[in-house]
């Protein structure tokens, strides 16, 4: 008759709770050696930032979001330019492909009296 499997606790500065290792030299788990209890909290843990997403998100290291903190609020002020994908003032009459947005190739430059656009700077040069 073979003699019976015993076991004893690993020990914790070593194993994980609830280690056991077993006479027959093989290790397990026991609910009896198990002695991690979790902290028991009321509060939900901290929101702590962890970036400012593009445009003015903040995102948060537990995975949530949100749209208000005041962290992130420069991102999120109003845009001034009335024209975001060109950058220049919208002007209808330079609108050449009728799209919304007045891009540097579709602006008329120094021949009209305003900003250079690159072609103009490019060709001032040679």
């Amino acid at each position: 008759m073979a003699a019976p499997v015993t076991f004893e606790c690993g020990d914790l500065s070593i194993y994980q709770s609830g280690t056991a290792l077993y006479s027959a030299g093989a290790t397990g788990y026991e609910p009896s050696c198990d002695t991690y209890v979790p902290a028991v909290t009321t509060e939900p843990p901290a929101k702590i930032l962890r970036y400012c997403d593009y445009p003015g998100t903040a995102v948060y290291t537990d995975g949530s979001y949100s749209t208000t903190d005041p962290t992130c609020a420069a991102m999120r002020a109003e845009n001034t330019n009335p024209n975001p994908g060109g950058g220049y003032p919208y002007d209808p009459e330079e609108d050449r492909n009728g799209d919304g947005v007045v891009n540097g190739y579709e602006r008329c430059g120094v021949r009209c009296g305003d900003a250079p656009t690159s072609g103009d700077i490019q060709t001032q040069h040679g």
